[in-house]
């Protein structure tokens, strides 16, 4: 009986002490707080501003513009290009009438000189085709081109029949002056290849002329 009460005693101690401990526990709870949705902020809608469609008189008119100023690009370039084309055969034919310069004066064959449009020979050109034809008596085996030159004036037609008439004139005048006829050539050039290649009448008076070449 006395351990029976004992026990009791225990019993109750342990019992009250539990129920102690759990008096303090914090009772948690799992529950998820409730907030309410924020209200979601609509934003107006923006519309692009979309290039007006060009109209047909206008996209035309830009057609027509774009192939006006192709057009003007390539005339200008060809203007470009025939000018360098010109300045280089310019310079070829100044060149080439320095060649045969030198080349007469190395044989003393001089040039004979002409007016403008006439083939008749000079009276002050008559001596220079007299040392002409000396030279070529002193020198029998030796052969000779006359070429016929013009200035720019002129078509290229008209320029090859003076041309051509002046070196007749200058062959037939060595031919009078005993020179045979089969030592002698004639040929024309027109204008194609000016002694001087200037757009004046100092210029135009060099290239009217009759060069004499010595020809093997």
């Amino acid at each position: 009986m006395k351990y029976a009460r004992r026990w009791l005693v225990l019993f109750l101690v342990v019992a009250l002490a539990f129920s102690f401990s759990c008096a303090k526990k914090t009772i948690r709870s799992d529950a998820v707080r409730y907030s309410p949705p924020r209200a979601t902020e609509v934003k107006p809608e923006t519309t692009e501003a979309k290039p007006e469609a060009a109209s047909p008189e206008s996209s035309a008119a830009l057609e027509r513009e774009k192939k006006l100023q192709e057009e003007n690009l390539r005339e200008e370039s060809l203007r470009e290009k025939a000018l360098r084309e010109k300045s280089a055969q310019e310079e070829a034919a100044r060149k080439e009438a320095a060649t045969r310069e030198a080349a007469s004066k190395a044989t003393n064959l001089e040039a004979l000189y002409f007016d403008f449009d006439q083939w008749s020979i000079r009276e002050d050109q008559k001596d220079v085709l007299q040392k002409n034809a000396e030279w070529l008596k002193a020198n029998p085996k030796v052969k000779v081109r006359l070429e016929g030159h013009c200035d720019e004036r002129g078509t290229a037609e008209y320029n090859l029949a003076l041309g051509q008439k002046r070196a007749e004139a200058a062959n037939a005048f060595l031919e009078g002056l005993g020179i045979a006829v089969q030592r002698i050539s004639a040929i024309s050039y027109g204008k194609e290849r000016p002694l001087d290649p200037g757009h004046d009448e100092a210029a135009w008076a060099k290239n009217r002329r009759v060069d004499i070449v010595m020809v093997r």
